[in-house]
């Protein structure tokens, strides 16, 4: 069972994104476990130390994850060009950072 924290992140998450339904629960703390890895291997993690930084981060992992719940895709159909995200984890993944 996840914990408050966990609990109240996923609901914060859900709000920004819109979504008031909780078929899609796995699917989304997925996505922000992702978003948290993501950010922590581009930014490095003393970040968390700074509470204003802490705060920015909070509003990133939430547009980060309304990026992958909405698209679903590497690809942005209307430009038909790559996301910088994936383009990033790429970048991080083939680096081994």
């Amino acid at each position: 069972m996840e914990n408050m924290e966990d609990k109240k992140l996923l609901n914060d998450v859900k709000q920004y994104i819109s979504v008031d339904f909780d078929d899609d629960d796995s699917l989304i703390s997925d996505e922000i476990e992702i978003a948290q890895i993501y950010i922590d291997q581009c930014c490095g993690e003393e970040y968390k130390t700074n509470e204003k930084k802490v705060r920015l981060s909070s509003l990133l992992l939430k547009a980060i994850v309304k990026f992958m719940y909405e698209n679903r895709s590497i690809v942005i159909t209307q430009n038909i060009k790559s996301n910088n995200i994936v383009t990033t984890i790429m970048d991080v993944l083939a680096n081994g950072n």
